[in-house]
């Protein structure tokens, strides 16, 4: 039996189970299927199931489809739960009591994601925040800057989108375009903070999450550009931050080049992570040093010679002989106590030496016993 001659109810029945994609092609493949199918499917998307397809609409640019569900009654004038921030400060502010795993989605974030210019203005126009924040603290803004949309990034600043709305990490647009590698954007949005009219901005903090970006990707020619701009090679936030040596020796992709360039123009080799935002007064921390960052590369030998070579002090990366017991690195052990790293540095009631003499690794064991740790040591 062809499935035009059921009856109507009974289509929509089906036509209720299916996802949108499958709908959206089952309207598309007759004519007469359309005239019965549409309007009632989306009424019942609306009241049902919250508008949902609103969010595929825009994710695909499906215009048609959402202007359909805007006439079936979908609604897009509501807010975010996140504030929308104006001023160049960490973290962000949100509404309690909140679960953010019940914030609520809107389409304009999909659509910014994907580039879907047409798409945002038609619900700018219907009413929908300009500066709406998703579950990440996310803005169109920074949406449109993270995925590489150019033009759309050029049309959210001229309707007045506002630069330094921060997501749930403290990152703002300029900062999620510099993660993504996305020069042309990162040095437009650079551009248009210096003549931000909410607040004045600080160029330090704009450049440091561009070189701090720069040198996790390890492009040095753009860490040079950076560099000659003014940016400061060892700028970091007061909390849960690094240095961009730290990003460097941990994910760049040739770390020595990178690593040897900013120690060239004035890194701190003994740099290390500021504390994490749970830090108690009190509490001891082991923090993420150059050599830590160094330790975990495969390429570590050379790398703790580089920041040795220019002034890496042994005596304040003790703590780090931990990490070289755990990942069983007697060269890399030996190298740091020889240069005056402190095999009775202690972490959490124990020792470098004690875990050293428990640990199992014997080049690392013999190595203690050459520097006079006990046998006896547990």
């Amino acid at each position: 039996m062809s499935m035009l001659k059921l009856p109507p109810e009974l289509l929509i029945q089906i036509g209720t189970h299916l996802e949108c994609s499958d709908l959206n092609h089952l309207l598309e493949c007759h004519s007469y299927l359309f005239k019965i199918l549409n309007k009632p499917l989306y009424q019942r998307n609306v009241q049902e199931h919250d508008a949902s397809a609103l969010l595929w609409a825009a994710s695909k640019g499906s215009e048609s489809t959402l202007q359909y569900l805007i006439e079936a009654g979908a609604n897009v004038q509501y807010e975010s739960q996140y504030f929308a921030c104006s001023i160049q400060s960490e973290g962000s502010r949100i509404r309690w009591p909140i679960q953010i795993e019940d914030m609520k989605e809107h389409p304009i974030s999909y659509a910014a994601a994907q580039g879907h210019i047409k798409i945002v203005e038609y619900l700018l126009d219907l009413g929908a925040d300009l500066n709406y924040r998703d579950r990440d603290g996310l803005t169109p803004l920074a949406l449109a800057a993270r995925e590489g949309h150019l033009t759309l990034t050029q049309k959210l600043i001229s309707l007045g989108a506002k630069q330094l709305s921060h997501d749930t990490e403290g990152r703002y647009p300029l900062s999620q375009a510099a993660s993504k590698g996305h020069h042309e954007i990162e040095d437009y949005l650079f551009d248009q903070l210096r003549q931000y009219t909410y607040s004045k901005p600080d160029p330090a903090l704009d450049l440091y999450w561009m070189l701090k970006y720069a040198a996790e990707q390890g492009d040095d020619a753009r860490i040079r550009y950076l560099l000659s701009r003014g940016a400061d090679v060892n700028f970091q936030l007061p909390e849960e931050s690094h240095p961009p040596l730290c990003g460097a020796l941990r994910d760049a992709p040739r770390p020595f080049g990178t690593a040897k360039l900013l120690l060239d123009h004035g890194a701190d080799p003994n740099g290390e992570a500021s504390r994490s935002k749970s830090y108690s007064s009190g509490r001891r921390e082991r923090s993420a040093t150059t050599v830590f960052c160094a330790l975990l590369r495969d390429e570590s030998y050379s790398l703790i010679e580089l920041l040795f070579q220019y002034g890496a002090i042994a005596i304040r990366h003790s703590q780090t002989l931990l990490i070289a017991i755990n990942l069983e690195k007697p060269r890399e052990f030996e190298y740091l106590v020889e240069r005056g790293a402190s095999l009775n540095a202690g972490y959490r009631r124990t020792t470098v030496a004690k875990s050293a003499m428990s640990s199992g690794c014997q080049p690392i064991i013999d190595i203690c016993l050459k520097y006079g740790v006990s046998r006896d040591t547990k």
